[in-house]
């Protein structure tokens, strides 16, 4: 009976996995042979198969081995699945790549078919003819490969026996194999799953960017590198414009891919040393080392110029505009958090400046941030504690001088900050997510003191009400406009809507379905600051309103200046087509009270008539009108 040859590796003593991956060859050995293991994927830690072991060194020469564990990482190509053969891929040995294929070696075969190959002749073996001439050479003459396989059946690697001779393996190395290949799959699977777990801790899934959590640890660790070397260090807070819109308009899967083009980009933009973090949604981080104010415009200027090149997305060519906030290190702050938050700020101020522009951290900004955030929360109390109050603007018919309605306008004293303009916490609801709720504020209290006006014998016969783009993305607004009028009495005419021109190019499919639900309830609808916005005739064809009101800037200074009276001319002859009445704003001189009803507008309000009035004092207003 032929002697069976035995592999270099002392069977009896255990392998010792993760030392240095390797089991070094033990000194009286004949090294005749050698056991190694291949795991599909990438080595994550840039080296594979550390020690001394058998297999092929960078410089093709022989490394006596005794068994070596290479890093386990994700093969190229798909995933296996259980049973039959294996999608292409490559497996790692030390520091080479071995191709997965029908004709592999032994390694890359078995791990292709997911089943153990026998080599008993490398030299003849047709699985070898591409890679024999990397064995012979090296006195290895036969193979033996078997796959490791997961709970699932997938393959995560090879284990593999080579021989000094052509031979098959003996009951021993049979045995030893069953053993070893088991241990060998819990060790890839736990470092599979480690290596998971990283990826879902410290990296987006969606652009496969490093988190927040990672950006901060290797932020940290280049800022201590630049500030040993007194160098400088720039942040980037880089926010998607509109990215809102996208969604809305071509649809959550567009806005992804939007999301993922701007990652490549700014993955494939990026030095050595640059280090790009998704931070949130739509918002990307970018940390230069060694870029100080000499540079950073240059290099702002370079990313804007990638990140805003057209794209394709969802079938539509886009072209993405991105605000940019710059804070440098040192002159701006000492660690990241502060680094970041002040970019953040600085981005703040790019987009309420100029969208798609950039802007540079000063400290006047800090003093900024802090008063806007202070005035976000006494805002917040405002809508609770009472210090909000609708003031009430008399809407009077010019033929005959009646009273048409009033228009309930939203006014804000602070017991500290004293009056705040509208021009003020109306912008600021609308950013900080309050603009919904202060609008349905207003429409509950103006129908309560419509009802008890009426209760109190003062006739009004309508009240409009300012609502936002956001509270028509509720559908349930219908609802909730049919349960006010109920409490109070009232009836769906005696309210009407303000919307201003904005929500025509609202993109929400539910805006429309909400306007049109409204309407069918029986309140009407204005429109309101027509003509200093989105005006588009086919846009308003499609909306249910019954009003337009013209803008005060074409009344102001109406009577000296011939483009504004033509402008207002055109907008009431389209209204008398379109069968809407039309009501104009701002008119404070009876000049414009004159021309205005010559050009035959059905509604007038302004100072000349009245100012905006708090509740009592407007029913003492209607009630001197009554006696006159």
């Amino acid at each position: 009976m032929q002697e069976r040859h035995q592999p270099g590796v002392r069977c009896q003593r255990p392998v010792d996995w993760h030392r240095d991956r390797a089991h070094r060859h033990h000194p009286g050995e004949d090294p005749r042979g050698a056991a190694e293991l291949h795991a599909p994927g990438d080595d994550p830690g840039g080296t594979a198969g550390k020690g001394d072991g058998a297999g092929l060194s960078r410089g093709g020469e022989l490394r006596p081995r005794g068994a070596g564990l290479c890093a386990a990482g994700r093969r190229a190509g798909p995933r296996p699945s259980a049973g039959g053969a294996q999608p292409a891929g490559e497996l790692l040995a030390g520091p080479r790549r071995v191709p997965i294929g029908p004709n592999s070696g032994s390694c890359g075969t078995a791990a292709y078919l997911g089943e153990p190959v026998l080599c008993s002749d490398i030299e003849h073996d047709p699985r070898w003819a591409d890679y024999k001439h990397l064995a012979l050479p090296l006195g290895l003459r036969a193979c033996w490969s078997v796959p490791i396989k997961s709970s699932t059946g997938r393959v995560l690697g090879t284990f593999a026996f080579y021989y000094r001779e052509p031979c098959s393996p003996s009951p021993l190395h049979e045995r030893l194999v069953e053993v070893s290949v088991h241990l060998c799959a819990l060790a890839l699977e736990r470092e599979e799953s480690r290596s998971h777990i990283r990826q879902l801790a410290y990296y987006d899934s969606l652009t496969g960017l490093p988190n927040r959590s990672l950006l901060h640890i290797r932020a940290e660790e280049a800022l201590a590198e630049v500030a040993r070397q007194e160098d400088s260090l720039a942040v980037l807070f880089i926010d998607v414009d509109r990215f809102k819109q996208v969604n809305d308009s071509l649809g959550l899967t567009a806005g992804d891919e939007l999301l993922r083009v701007i990652a490549e980009r700014l993955g494939r933009w990026r030095q050595h040393s640059d280090i790009v973090s998704r931070m949130s949604v739509d918002e990307f981080v970018l940390v230069l080392p060694y870029c100080g104010s000499e540079q950073i415009t240059e290099k702002v200027e370079q990313v804007k110029s990638i990140l805003t090149a057209p794209v394709s997305i969802a079938g539509t060519l886009f072209k993405p505009s991105i605000s940019i906030g710059i804070s440098l290190y040192p002159g701006d702050g000492q660690d990241i958090t502060s680094l970041i938050h002040r970019a953040d700020m600085a981005m703040s101020q790019a987009k309420q400046a100029e969208r798609g522009g950039f802007r540079f951290y000063s400290p006047e900004l800090n003093s900024i941030a802090q008063e806007r955030l202070a005035l976000e929360n006494a805002l917040r109390e405002a809508l609770t504690d009472g210090s909000l109050q609708l003031y009430y603007q008399p809407q009077v018919c010019l033929d005959d001088g009646r009273l048409y309605g009033l228009e309930a306008l939203a006014r804000w004293h602070h017991p500290v900050l004293g009056d705040i303009s509208p021009v003020r916490f109306i912008p600021l609801a609308e950013d900080c997510g309050l603009i919904g709720g202060l609008g349905l504020w207003a429409l509950r209290e103006a129908c309560r003191q419509l009802a008890e006006w009426r209760r109190n014998g003062l006739e009004v016969p309508t009240v409009a009400v300012n609502l936002s783009p956001t509270n028509f993305h509720n559908l349930e607004l219908p609802a909730f406009i049919e349960q006010v009028l109920t409490s109070h009495g009232l009836q769906p005419g005696d309210l009407t809507l303000e919307i201003t021109e904005s929500v025509l190019m609202d993109s929400n499919p539910g805006t429309l379905e909400t306007l049109h639900a409204v309407h069918e309830q029986g309140v009407r609808l204005s429109m309101d600051d027509f003509g200093t916005g989105y005006s588009s005739l086919s846009y308003l064809r499609r909306l249910p309103i019954q009003e337009l009101k013209l803008d005060r800037s074409f009344v102001l200074d109406l009577e000296h200046d011939a483009t504004n009276r033509a402008l207002s001319e055109a907008v009431i002859r389209l209204g008398e087509s379109l069968d809407l009445t039309v009501v104009a704003e701002g008119i404070e001189s009876e000049a414009q009270h004159r021309l205005l009803a010559e050009q035959g507008y059905h509604v007038a309000q302004g100072y000349l008539f009245a100012r905006p009035l708090a509740a009592p004092d407007l029913a003492a207003w209607l009630r001197a009108r009554r006696q006159d």
